[in-house]
């Protein structure tokens, strides 16, 4: 029975002393566990907050990537039109190369004909210097002579 004392002292002891703590344990537990879920609940809703803050500047995003779009699309459409505008010019550079050309080529033959010209005016020219001389000294001894019929 000495036995059986102590163990109803230790067990009297338990829930005297352990029991009344456990409890107390429990309930911090309990307490702890709903300040846990409170937590819980609150990192939820700040997780919807930062995903819905998150969701706007995504929209921002988007509508700013959508206005560069349109911008990149206005800037393709004015390479086009100077694309277009490049190859209008060369035509018209071609065009107007072809024109001087021909004009270059006119001209030249015109500037030919008259070099010709000048070339057969050049050489009657020649040829009248000769006869120039001659006459000149066919003027000297007619006045030579004509000198020479007066004396007598």
């Amino acid at each position: 029975m000495a036995w059986l004392n102590i163990y109803q002292n230790l067990k009297q002891a338990i829930q005297d002393v352990i029991a009344p703590e456990m409890q107390q344990l429990r309930g911090d537990i309990k307490a702890l566990s709903a300040d846990i879920g409170a937590l819980r609940q609150e990192l939820t809703l700040f997780e919807a907050f930062v995903n819905r803050q998150f969701d706007a500047v995504d929209k921002r995003f988007d509508a700013v990537d959508n206005r560069f779009d349109a911008v990149g699309n206005r800037f393709d459409a004015v390479d086009k039109r100077f694309e277009s505008v490049d190859k209008r010019f060369d035509g018209l550079n071609a065009a107007i190369d072809k024109r001087f050309d021909a004009f270059g080529a006119a001209v030249e033959s015109r500037f030919n004909a008259v070099d010709k010209r000048l070339d057969s005016l050049e050489k009657r020219i020649d040829g009248l210097v000769g006869d120039w001389r001659l006459s000149l000294d066919v003027h000297e001894r007619l006045a030579a002579l004509e000198a020479r019929l007066e004396k007598r």
